[in-house]
């Protein structure tokens, strides 16, 4: 793999199918605590679901498969329950979490694992809380799961750069320069790519493409909410990219969405707090 390009030895495993997706640690210890009771309640189900982007991805995976082609695509993680059940919902989160164990952990896994955890939490809950606030009560969870699947490419490149590193006899040496070069590159392709494989919803796909651009589509309440969130989430320090300098009422988003900045500060310290929360029943706190 070492006389392979980076690129090409990245969309080789993505083709592969062969890259496990690690869920949180702290999130798969209560998934295998609850499952050891039984079949958990369909309420204990959404609220772990809520918290980790590879268990959603498995359920909307799943509910949206080619063995319902031809219905709508669920939107919401209770869609999805209803659609294909309980006792299977169980099942899946259950299977996904084994399947995480098999992704190595080496050096990568556990530096950047957290972050990008605590990131895409943080975007999902700050999306939700601008949501209601801004009157887009309807939207509420729809930008919640937009928020936490936003960065879906860069935990699959993270599963990616962590094989190459450890399982390559060749010994890859990768900086920790280049691996958030490729982070930062490439993740809204691949998102876009594994939103399509996956059978996502749509308005997945547009958050995924578009939460980076500089121009706003005024169109789409939804795009800027999550982009605004990921603002906020960068601006108090939950991922690795932060930017405390950050000025929220003047940045186009805020603007769009008419919040003034008393609300905005109080978005600040609700994402401290609701997130210190989160990190509380997560064993997650920055």
């Amino acid at each position: 793999m070492a006389n392979k390009p980076l690129t090409v030895s990245i969309n080789d495993m993505v083709a592969s199918g062969q890259v496990h997706l690690p869920v949180y640690p702290a999130v798969a210890s209560q998934v295998g605590a609850i499952l050891q009771q039984g079949v958990p309640e369909r309420a204990v189900l959404v609220e772990l679901i809520n918290h980790d982007p590879v268990l959603t991805c498995n359920l909307f995976r799943a509910a949206n498969s080619a063995f319902y082609q031809g219905l709508p695509k669920v939107l919401t993680v209770g869609e999805a329950i209803t659609r294909i059940g309980v006792p299977r919902t169980a099942q899946l989160i259950e299977g996904a979490c084994r399947d995480g164990e098999l992704c190595p952990r080496g050096r990568l896994t556990p530096r950047y694992l957290a972050p990008l955890w605590q990131h895409s939490l943080g975007c999902a809950l700050g999306a939700a809380w601008l949501a209601r606030r801004c009157g887009y009560h309807a939207l509420a969870e729809q930008v919640h799961l937009s928020g936490l699947l936003h960065d879906i490419g860069k935990l699959f490149l993270l599963a990616i750069l962590e094989q190459v590193v450890t399982c390559d006899e060749a010994g890859t040496a990768l900086s920790d320069t280049l691996i958030e070069e490729v982070l930062a590159s490439m993740h809204i392709e691949l998102g876009l790519r594994l939103v399509a494989e996956w059978n996502l919803p749509d308005e997945f796909a547009a958050v995924v493409g578009r939460h980076h651009q500089t121009e706003l589509d005024s169109q789409d309440a939804i795009v800027a909410l999550v982009k605004l969130a990921n603002k906020g989430c960068r601006k108090v320090g939950l991922g690795w990219e932060t930017d405390p300098g950050l000025v929220l009422p003047t940045t186009a988003e805020a603007q769009f969405l008419g919040i003034d900045e008393i609300t905005l500060a109080a978005f600040e310290i609700m994402l401290e707090d609701r997130f210190q929360l989160a990190g509380d029943n997560f064993g997650a706190n920055p």
